[in-house]
């Protein structure tokens, strides 16, 4: 059975109105839909424009962290309640306290392995291209776990080497067992895929879509849970 997330943190990051969350669109009514390929052609035609202007935007950096994570996040939703190779993902949540995270940590998906307590992973998109703002940001990042957090995901375009040259002390040593933070690299495809589906569900309306349409489209077309950065970011609660 897939479990209803709570949609406050959709608010935060979508500026959505402040209304109550059973007054919000139900974000995973896509697990009980059953809707045809043929309702889906328009997801599916959205998808396919907004995937070439996703495209042509990596024609130079991005380093709209906002973007990224709210796509992350929406991409994310749709796995609550599921199990990825032995890990359940139970829910979403803001982080706190705010003020020392200073938004680095965009944040948080609390998972439970099989037959283990649950782990609140922190998701921190860090896309910037200044080693002198990545440095200063992994320095602060190293008192994730004052956050609530018992491991941090870092999420990066690029080689992790090339980072760990540029940044050869704080990084290794967020990275390092005894810190425990977790580095997943960024693949053009995956920021493509990310930013796709921010845009459609942003341009819904556009595109006269729903939310259930949306969300029934990511998981028929696998772009939600058998999604490779998606698997690889819930394993990371369960190494």
């Amino acid at each position: 059975m897939v479990c209803n997330p709570s949609l406050k943190i959709f608010r935060s990051i979508f500026a959505l109105p402040a209304v109550d969350d059973d007054k919000l669109p139900n974000m995973m009514n896509s697990s009980d839909s059953h809707l045809s390929i043929a309702d889906l052609r328009p997801v599916a035609t959205a998808f396919a424009i907004e995937w070439k202007v996703s495209l042509s935007e990596l024609s130079q950096p991005l380093e709209d962290k906002q973007r990224l994570a709210s796509g992350l996040l929406l991409q994310l939703s749709l796995t609550i309640g599921r199990t990825i190779a032995n890990v359940c993902v139970e829910r979403l949540d803001r982080i706190a306290p705010t003020g020392r995270n200073q938004g680095l940590v965009d944040f948080k998906l609390i998972c439970r392995p099989i037959d283990r307590p649950p782990v609140d992973l922190g998701i921190c998109v860090l896309p910037f291209l200044d080693p002198g703002r990545v440095e200063e940001a992994c320095n602060l990042l190293l008192v994730y776990k004052d956050f609530g957090l018992d491991r941090l995901c870092l999420l990066r375009q690029g080689n992790l080497m090339a980072d760990i040259q540029q940044l050869p002390t704080c990084l290794p040593k967020l990275l390092s067992p005894e810190i425990g933070g977790r580095f997943i690299s960024l693949r053009s495809k995956d920021i493509v895929t990310i930013l796709t589906v921010l845009s459609v569900f942003q341009n819904k309306q556009q595109y006269q879509v729903t939310n259930e349409m949306i969300c029934a489209y990511l998981q028929q077309s696998k772009l939600s849970i058998e999604n490779e950065l998606i698997s690889s970011i819930v394993l990371t609660a369960g190494s």
